[in-house]
């Protein structure tokens, strides 16, 4: 059997669950107005700021309709990381109480309620504090003109390996909405152990369109490793940047 071959059958049996103590992470992040500061690959821009101490969080909308009782999002849910790097997770009322559990990280948020429009009406925040105040950890925003869509999930070009778990990084995409705009994307990665320095891993030079790395051997990722995807544009476009990684159970 081709090498190829192999690895997409091995892919398809972690993503069945065939595979014991595997499992898979597909992230997505998007920055819609990226330019000649670097800034991080999510909807709410500039370089995204990491908690040192777990904390409670709230989502907050901007829109009126999204609210407990409204036709946008009513309850989202929040996931990431405790303070020891555990796996946890939490359905919350759009402008409703604080969270019950405290998080260290938060690597995705979905709406899992909504009214009659099925999705969130304006943009959504996961913070440290009431009414998108403190630290913003996530976005789930709106996309178009005119007729605005909620997209109903985050875009976050970031993850961090949970306790217990090593992670192997398969491959890392760059998509650039503008031709001709000289884009330069970097793959970083923070270890726990290195003193929380932020180490380059892979980088492209995006001339526009789409742009793939596949890992032939796929990067190893200790646990508790910050993964971030970060660019820098000739003029404000946007990015976007997805990747994927298998998680094995270190045990």
């Amino acid at each position: 059997m081709a090498r190829n071959s192999f690895l997409n059958e091995s892919y398809f049996n972690v993503a069945r669950g065939k595979i014991n103590k595997a499992s898979s992470v597909h992230k997505f992040g998007r920055n819609p107005n990226v330019g000649g500061a670097p800034e991080t690959i999510w909807e709410q821009g500039g370089i995204y700021t990491y908690l040192t101490v777990a904390s409670t969080v709230y989502v907050s909308g901007a829109d009126a309709q999204d609210s407990a009782s409204g036709t946008g999002a009513r309850t989202v849910t929040v996931q990431g990381l405790d303070a020891n790097y555990n796996e946890i997770e939490e359905t919350l009322t759009v402008d409703g109480a604080v969270s019950t559990k405290s998080f260290l990280r938060v690597f995705r948020a979905f709406v899992a309620t909504a009214g009659s429009l099925q999705t969130n009406k304006g943009d959504v925040l996961v913070s440290t504090g009431a009414s998108g105040g403190g630290t913003v950890l996530a976005k789930i925003a709106t996309i178009g003109t005119g007729t605005v869509y909620g997209q109903g999930q985050t875009n976050l070009s970031f993850y961090t390996i949970p306790a217990g778990k090593t992670g192997y990084l398969t491959n890392w995409n760059v998509g650039v909405g503008a031709y001709n705009d000289a884009v330069t994307a970097n793959l970083y990665t923070r270890e726990i152990g290195n003193g929380l320095i932020f180490r380059t891993r892979d980088v492209m030079d995006v001339p526009g369109g789409l742009h793939q790395r596949i890992y032939q051997v796929p990067f190893q990722l200790s646990e508790k490793t910050d993964i971030e995807v970060r660019a820098i544009a000739s003029t404000g476009t946007n990015i976007s940047s997805t990747f994927d990684i298998i998680l094995i159970n270190n045990n």
